[in-house]
Order: C-alpha cells, then structure tokens, then sequence
C-alpha cells in the first residue's frame, strides 16, 4: 500500500483554516523560520484507515507516549472541534510555503540543508496539488484529480499515474497520514493520532498541536507532528515534521493562505488537469479494489 507524502502535507496545511471570506491571512514573512514547537517530519506512505468503531486491520503502538488530564484533554477536543467546524466550509484553498530540511548527522545544527518553495492548493471534496518549485534541481509535484493520484519524476521524466480503487475516491485526501483536515473529524483524529497542546506559555495568540501517531502504518511515515496555528482565527502558519529515521526533520512556512477564492478563470487551466510534459512518458499503475495506492517517495 502507497501514497503520497506531498499530499500529506497539504492534509496537514489544512488542519484548521480562516473562516471564508478571509482570503489574505498570512504568516511569518517570506524566509522567515517558523518558531520551533520541537523540530519537524515528512510523512512517506499513508494508509487507508478504517473509521472510529471499525476494525482498522492494523497493529496499535504499544503505548501512548504521555498521558493528558481531564483539563488538558478538554482543551484538546475543543481545538479539535473547531477545526472540524471549519473544515466543513472550507471549499478551495492555496497558499505558497517555504520548506526546509534540517539533516542531524550532515547539518549544521539549526541551520537547513535545503531550503525549497513552492505552492499548495486544494478543492473540495478530493482534488490536491504539491508543488515544489524552486530550486528547479529540486522539483517535486504530485496532483490528486479525485480518481488517480500522478507523480511528476522529474530524474526520469515520467508522469505516473497511481489509480486509485473505488473505495478511496472522493476521499483518499483524509485519508491520508496527517488528515488534519479535508474532512477529517475530530473523532477521526483522535481515534488515529494521540494529541496534545504544547503551547509555551509566552506565545500568548498561538496554539501549538504535536500529534504522535497511534498505529504502524502512521508510524511509518512520521515519528511526530507539529503544528503551529496563530491568531483568535488559527491559522495554520507553521508545520514541522519529524521522519521516522530519527535524523530528518522538515519546516514549513505558509504564507499567503486564501480560502474560497476562485482556482481558475476563463484564462487559465484546470490546476488539476495533468499532461505529460513534452517528451515525458506516461506510466499507469492500475489499483486493485482492496489497496490504497500511493506513489513511492523520495527517501531522506
């Protein structure tokens, strides 16, 4: 079972949103490291969960990693619900990011390995675009259109297609490793990730969500998740993630977040709309009904 791990993140953008109409919502400014929660992780591979009540046909992590108090689990489920509220309204959404790789054994403590930047957007109920830009040299891009999911390998210059089987359409998107958000719900949340608050107590307009991973296949893909979300709105400013090879981490910064606005006009494409570039080969991996398919990703 694959998937892919871009589109990962960009479940992870949307853990919670401005309310529509706030289109310009942004954060830090452009270069700008996000403050540390802890340090970071890029999921690989997400798997096809089954939802609360359900056998999800998985091995459990042997033990949650802290234990919360009846207050600390009632601020958790209030956040968790107001994300559920607005995830709901949430029709389109982009925004641009800054990402950096942060490598324990190669780096040079705080300072990135690699600094990318590209864009994010998104329509409901299924349709996803990851887009790293720049540096060219570093290209990544994957598009989910609600029916298949397409890896642009930029070493080999083929656009694979990676089907996905009837079962996941219209909602492999929260189906994947960090569904916060893109209708994932509170309940779902909870029954997949154990979650806490780790706001330091002089961030005073910033909530700060780590979320550690409840089953193997989760946990093949991050170790743990953080997310920063700032203002009385929550919006999402800062994600960082943390590989499960224990040396990787990455950062992203969102900036200019839109929510609702329009993806296209009459002069533009169809964002979603994939064709090879000229002179690339197309692959297509058909999908079996019982398996989530997920484009393999680049290992750290």
């Amino acid at each position: 079972m694959r998937f892919i791990a871009p589109l990962t993140v960009l479940v992870g953008v949307l853990v919670t949103l401005p309310l529509p109409g706030q289109e310009g919502a942004r954060g830090p400014s452009r270069g700008q490291a996000p403050a540390r929660p802890d340090q970071p992780v890029g999921p690989h591979q997400p798997p096809r969960h089954a939802p609360p009540g359900e056998q999800p046909g998985q091995q459990p992590a042997p033990q949650a990693p802290f234990t919360l108090d009846a207050q600390q689990q009632q601020q958790v489920d209030w956040v968790l619900d107001a994300w559920e509220k607005r995830s709901a309204q949430v029709k389109t959404f982009t925004c641009s990011f800054v990402r950096r790789e942060y490598d324990e054994v190669f780096g040079q403590g705080d300072e990135p390995t690699h600094t990318d930047s590209g864009e994010i957007r998104y329509q409901a109920p299924d349709k996803g675009l990851f887009w790293v830009r720049e540096p060219a040299e570093r290209q990544e891009r994957w598009v989910c259109d609600g029916n298949s999911v397409f890896e642009f390998n930029f070493a080999t210059k083929k656009l694979i297609e990676y089907e996905l089987p009837p079962e996941l359409r219209g909602r492999a998107i929260a189906n994947s490793p960090l569904p916060f958000l893109f209708g994932a719900t509170a309940e779902s949340l909870r029954h997949r990730y154990f979650l806490r608050l780790i706001t330091p107590s002089d961030r005073q307009n910033e909530v700060w969500l780590q979320a550690y991973p409840r089953f193997r296949e989760d946990a093949a893909n991050f170790s743990r998740a953080e997310l920063i979300l700032s203002g009385r709105e929550m919006t999402p400013f800062a994600l960082q993630i943390y590989l499960p090879n224990g040396k990787t981490r990455l950062s992203y910064v969102f900036e200019d977040i839109r929510v609702n606005a329009t993806l296209t006009n009459f002069l533009q494409r169809d964002p979603f709309r994939v064709t090879p570039p000229l002179g690339w080969e197309r692959v297509v991996e058909r999908a079996q009904p019982s398996e989530a398919v997920r484009p393999r990703t680049r290992q750290r």
